[in-house]
């Protein structure tokens, strides 16, 4: 099955969760900059930056790479303060005596 299949069979239905997954999908493409500039490369657009194809790629992962190390590092902190205000949330209910 050919690229265009698939993007003929995704954007095709009108199926609520499919149509959910590839809105939220295209929201974080146009999001990831350096990723849709990969994406665009590949699809054959035009850079206006450079001519190199050969350093836009890696200069295009290099950027992808920072993204995502700060996305990991992002979700790390919102995962503490998260758990941390989980915990405080149960030591209060346990400390107050209600069920």
């Amino acid at each position: 099955m050919s690229a265009v299949d698939k993007l003929h069979k995704v954007y095709g239905t009108d199926d609520e969760t499919v149509v959910w997954a590839r809105s939220i999908g295209v929201e974080v493409l146009n999001e990831l900059d350096s990723i849709k500039a990969a994406m665009m490369m590949f699809a054959g657009a035009e850079s206006s930056k450079s001519s190199d194809t050969g350093s836009v790629a890696w200069n295009c992962a290099g950027s992808a790479v920072e993204a995502m190390a700060g996305t990991v590092k992002t979700a790390g902190i919102l995962k503490d303060v998260i758990s941390g205000s989980l915990a405080t949330a149960i030591s209060n209910l346990a400390k107050s005596g209600r069920p």
